[in-house]
């Protein structure tokens, strides 16, 4: 009797094992996002016992994978997306539409499914028309982090949190950039000079400039517009009165980062995601104080900035479409972003409520939350000519200004011309 009340059981679980309902999920997470996102998953299938998640990190070939499977009809139920990926993917219609399904299961109360818990511009980036492609994981805003210590140690004032001008800009520069050791070679700069596409762009909205025509097919007269060299020819001018490294002096010092840990350079313009590695800093003793301020703007002008994010997104041919949202919603639910932003501190909660319990406990999180307000979505989520075009031939137009010599105007009249003609051919890669 013993014998047969445990083959009984055994059968009982296999039985309840079969009929469970399973998703898969896939990102390209690091061993410690990893752990929070199975610790979130493992809560969703507490709370939904009759749905088994599977979890697929994939730390090399992502988008292949993702693309080979939705190709296979094998896809992931929900799967980690770049928004600078989202045009493309939707173009080719790879992507579910999410908003009727989150209409729906909001009415519900379903955990994460009311847009109304994220920042507006976060769900703009993942928005195309009425459709909605994705739900945001996180998000990191670009600013200038400062290195209180040094601006101390040369008496320089920190740059205002509210806002401040290329003339600030500038004055804070001149002051900091010094010789120290009287050999007459400059060994502190003010900056580390912003050739990234990622913080030029910004660079140029917060002078007044565009990139892109509105409809996004050309960039002529927009990207080389005469207010769009200015505003980077200031940043090379600066770079010229040597108050940024060289490219080959920052290489040969470690790069922009080891030299702003070791009191090197007061500012680097760049995403919150940058705090994950100096707070490492700090605790193993490097000699420096961070602080967060905007990036500079034209006389004139109002505070402007770019915010990144990724988003969980559902393809398109899952089998089904409302549990899969569902779970795509649980990722950026509430209890997600608390594991995820709050407690793990990653980057900055796209939940407004989590992120206002983040502020209130660090004041660089704070910083980066208040630039929210007037943060822009990433071009690259609103055309598939960003990336990689766009990236690419704005990297050859930076190398051309500062190894080669080329004036900015002969480099952004280059690139324009360079990425329209490949858009005239539909070329995006």
């Amino acid at each position: 009797m013993k014998k047969f009340l445990i083959v009984l059981l055994v059968l009982l679980v296999v039985s309840l094992s079969f009929g469970k309902t399973k998703l898969r999920v896939s990102s390209w997470a690091g061993a410690l996002e990893a752990e929070l996102d199975e610790k979130i998953l493992a809560e969703f299938m507490r709370r939904n016992p009759d749905v088994e998640v599977i979890y697929e990190p994939i730390p090399q070939n992502y988008y292949q994978k993702i693309l080979t499977d939705i190709a296979a009809g094998t896809p992931p139920d929900v799967f980690l997306l770049d928004a600078e990926m989202v045009p493309r993917y939707a173009e080719e219609k790879l992507l579910l539409n999410l908003a009727p399904y989150l209409s729906r299961l909001a009415e519900e109360g379903v955990a994460g499914t009311s847009l109304n818990e994220y920042f507006e511009v976060l769900v703009n980036i993942f928005r195309s028309g009425r459709a909605i492609y994705a739900l945001p994981k996180d998000t990191s805003p670009v600013g200038v982090f400062y290195n209180k210590k040094l601006f101390d140690k040369f008496g320089v004032p920190y740059p205002s949190q509210s806002g401040w001008t290329w003339q600030e800009f500038e004055k804070v520069s001149a002051s900091l950039t010094k010789d120290t050791d009287g050999d007459g070679k400059t060994d502190v700069w003010a900056f580390s000079f912003p050739s990234w596409v990622g913080v030029a762009v910004p660079l140029l909205w917060a002078g007044g400039g565009e990139v892109f025509s509105p409809d996004f097919t050309k960039t002529t007269g927009y990207l080389n517009s005469e207010t769009n060299v200015k505003t980077y020819s200031f940043f090379v001018d600066l770079f010229k009165k040597g108050y940024a490294p060289t490219p080959d002096e920052a290489a040969a010092l470690g790069g922009a980062a080891s030299l702003f840990f070791t009191g090197r350079i007061g500012m680097v313009i760049t995403g919150r995601w940058f705090w994950l590695t100096a707070k490492r800093q700090i605790e193993q003793g490097a000699p420096i104080d961070v602080g967060v301020a905007p990036i500079p703007h034209a006389p004139g002008l109002k505070n402007v900035t770019v915010t990144y994010a990724s988003g969980w997104a559902v393809p398109a041919n899952v089998a089904d479409k409302r549990l899969a949202t569902e779970l795509a919603a649980w990722l950026s639910s509430e209890y997600a972003q608390r594991q995820r932003c709050l407690e793990g501190g990653l980057a900055i909660s796209a939940n407004k409520k989590i992120a206002e319990q983040q502020g209130a406990l660090n004041k660089v999180d704070a910083a980066f939350i208040e630039m929210l307000s007037f943060a822009r979505v990433p071009v690259g989520s609103q055309t598939k000519y960003y990336r990689p075009l766009f990236e690419r031939t704005w990297a050859e137009a930076a190398d051309r200004i500062l190894i080669k010599g080329m004036s900015v105007k002969e480099s952004l009249d280059w690139a324009a011309d360079t990425i329209d003609k490949a858009i005239q051919k539909g070329e995006w890669q």
